[in-house]
């Protein structure tokens, strides 16, 4: 019960944080491997008025949206000649 809080305290931490930083709201969130969580994750996104997906781990679908993502990232910090050590 405890990791099922703190792991709740930390989504509202980064939900506000993305939310100031972009000035937008988040519309819709997905999850992968998330079995214990489920209902948890669901409250959060209706008190939040968010689409909550959960997608099965095994279709790979959320490695291929990370791999899309961070391969996206790479080639703007390429193009902004950004210093490799600030990459991480």
């Amino acid at each position: 019960m405890r990791q099922r809080v703190k792991i709740l305290e930390l989504l509202v931490k980064w939900k506000k944080l993305m939310e100031n930083q972009t000035g937008r709201k988040i519309k819709m969130l997905r999850y992968d491997h998330v079995k214990e969580y489920k209902d948890s994750f669901l409250q959060f996104g209706q008190n939040n008025s968010i689409v909550t997906h959960f997608i099965n781990g095994k279709d790979g679908k959320a490695k291929e949206i990370n791999r899309y993502l961070l391969e996206n990232v790479q080639y703007l910090l390429s193009n902004a000649l950004i210093d490799k050590s600030f990459w991480t």
